[in-house]
């Protein structure tokens, strides 16, 4: 039989025991269907992942503001959100113990929630920094480092939201690229970051909106490590959802006999509901599948967080969700699109780590014999 040929992009699934944002379930409501044109696709192959659900064992933070006065870092909850987050140092630095050097090519993507009420315009937000590893990590400092790196701030307040990345190393800081928007950051509202560094080209994403655009953004070749650290006159930022990937860049074939595996779309917690984030990686499976004839079956996989029969029920209302996400956005014919949902029964990772269970939560697009 004459094998046809695919490449695809498959899709990872986000735990069930992950964030809710707690907005709207219609993807395609006003608000989430601004993601239309989000164009950031995250890396495939996870390496750090963390929603502070085992506390805060795989980070070291320091806290440089000693005042009583000063609520200290640590794992927290947040409004009416009942998940573990990152209360960062007023003024510190932190970083992944584990994650001690980065691919050339990588993503991070995180969620971000700020007392705006606590924030004040004045010195620093959240900053993360992409420096030289062979930095002395417990001694970074963002103001006295002569490594090679670029440091992005994102800075939320009640007035005015803006992200600016600095370059930073013995010839001094030089500003790369500011941009700022007036009410930019929603009260009350979390926002997913996005950063993806592929050679010397910088992208962040505030939500849908792409803040920074740097093809030279980190012109030095060597090898880097990731340090974040914060320097605020206020204080009031939190994140969880930490992740740090690979991207791949070898092509993947599908045909009638094998399948692909990686990690772009999401749902809100115990839901098929599908994230706005979501729309470049379904854009690509979408593309891909017109791409070819024939029918393509999509087999949900979860982590083993929950129950067997849970996450069975899971993996398949998600592989449902994903087909009438293709069919409603992209004119695919719903009767080429078959379903199915494996559970947590055929990992691809261990599950023993928060990296692993992210590798193994995911969707299969398998081309069916004809």
């Amino acid at each position: 039989m004459k094998k046809i040929k695919l490449t695809l992009l498959i899709i990872s699934m986000v735990s069930i025991g992950q964030l809710a944002y707690g907005q709207e379930d219609d993807i395609n409501s006003a608000e989430n269907k601004a993601y239309s044109n989000f164009d950031f696709i995250a890396g495939s192959k996870t390496i750090f992942y963390d929603d502070f659900s085992s506390g805060l064992n795989k980070w070291k933070v320091f806290e440089y503001d000693q005042s009583d006065e000063v609520e200290k870092p640590g794992i927290k909850k947040i409004s009416n959100e009942n998940y573990n987050w990152l209360k960062t140092p007023r003024r510190g630095i932190f970083y992944p113990i584990n994650l001690k050097t980065l691919p050339q090519q990588f993503t991070i993507e995180f969620d971000m929630w700020a007392d705006s009420e606590r924030m004040s315009e004045m010195e620093s937000g959240l900053i993360l920094s992409i420096v030289g590893n062979k930095v002395i990590r417990d001694e970074y400092s963002t103001a006295f480092d002569e490594n090679p790196q670029i440091q992005v701030d994102i800075h939320p307040s009640q007035e005015l939201l803006y992200c600016l990345a600095t370059k930073e190393n013995y010839d001094g800081e030089r500003l790369l690229d500011r941009k700022d928007i007036k009410n930019g950051w929603k009260t009350g509202k979390i926002h997913r970051i996005s950063i993806s560094r592929i050679g010397t080209y910088i992208k962040v994403y505030v939500g849908d909106k792409k803040f920074l655009d740097l093809p030279n953004g980190l012109p030095i070749k060597t090898s880097y490590t990731l340090m974040l650290a914060t320097n605020m006159w206020g204080d009031g930022l939190y994140f969880t959802n930490f992740k740090v990937a690979e991207i791949e860049t070898k092509a993947i074939k599908i045909d009638a006999e094998s399948k692909f595996v990686t990690n772009a779309i999401y749902f809100n917690v115990n839901s098929a509901v599908i994230k706005p984030e979501s729309w470049p990686a379904l854009k690509l499976a979408a593309n891909a599948i017109k791409s070819v004839q024939g029918t393509i079956k999509i087999i949900g996989h979860t982590d083993s967080d929950g129950s067997d029969s849970d996450n069975l029920t899971l993996s398949k209302k998600r592989a449902d969700a994903v087909k009438l996400f293709l069919v409603k956005n992209f004119d695919i014919e719903g009767a080429r699109l078959l379903t199915d949902g494996e559970g947590e029964a055929k990992p691809v990772d261990n599950n023993n780590t928060a990296e692993g269970k992210a590798n193994n939560r995911r969707v299969e697009f398998v081309l069916q014999k004809l």
